[in-house]
């Protein structure tokens, strides 16, 4: 059964989304039956160019990250 996580955060704009993109990436290489999302209770509709930055820094496709609510 998947373990299905919510990182919540007020703009959805950066710690939130590095949560859900670094949570994913482990848990696909650990090969962990975990999924990670996030949201903000006040989405800023962006997200920081240096989250994005941080998570192509490590190695992960940033591309599909959104602000969402």
């Amino acid at each position: 059964m998947t373990t299905n996580i919510l990182i919540l955060c007020t703009h959805n704009s950066a710690r939130s989304v590095l949560g859900e993109g670094m949570l994913n990436h482990w848990a696909e290489k650990l090969g962990k039956d975990v999924r990670a999302f996030s949201a903000g209770s006040s989405p800023g509709g962006r997200i920081n160019p240096y989250a994005l930055k941080a998570l192509g820094n490590a190695g992960l496709d940033a591309s599909g990250f959104r602000s969402k609510g």
